[in-house]
């Protein structure tokens, strides 16, 4: 049981951290250090991107099912349900609801996934440069910021298409 909820404090923790904390977190001038420290991970893990970070959430927790499914073929006596069951009571989750939980868990995630891609401002490539490296490097400053000008530039032409 400790194990589900530390499990599920964890991936409620990330996904805040993919669609606010991160953003949030950047202004506060007291965080400048654990973004140093944490940054060369963020990089190597999803790029700095947030739905990249959101669709490897959904790829580990695929693989767990995978890992579960494929050890239930050979322990037979490997059941999960109590687990399951105790989660969903804790959340109160009527017993004939849980299958449409399940499915609707999914479906959140990918309208989060949706979220994250409308918010895309830069290239991967862009977006997985080292702040420090961005900070120190003029020529690579200026690529950024002429990236960020071009996209804002392509937006207003497309809006003002739209318009007319």
């Amino acid at each position: 049981m400790t194990f589900g909820i530390t499990l599920v404090v964890v991936l409620v923790a990330l996904i805040w951290y993919a669609l606010k904390g991160r953003e949030w977190l950047k202004t506060k001038p007291w965080t400048v250090k654990f973004f140093a420290w944490i940054e060369p991970f963020e990089i190597a893990l999803y790029k700095k991107s947030e739905t990249i970070l959101v669709g490897r959430l959904l790829w580990v927790g695929g693989l767990f099912v995978t890992f579960y499914d494929s050890i239930a073929v050979f322990a037979s006596s490997l059941d999960l349900t109590p687990i399951t069951t105790r989660v969903f009571d804790w959340l109160n989750i009527p017993s004939d609801m849980r299958g449409l939980t399940v499915s609707a868990l999914a479906g959140i995630l990918g309208l989060l996934i949706n979220r994250l891609r409308s918010r895309v401002s830069k290239p991967l490539e862009l977006v997985s440069v080292p702040d420090k490296t961005a900070a120190e490097n003029t020529k690579v400053a200026e690529a950024i910021a002429m990236a960020d000008a071009t996209k804002e530039e392509a937006v207003n032409v497309v809006a003002d298409a739209k318009a007319a």
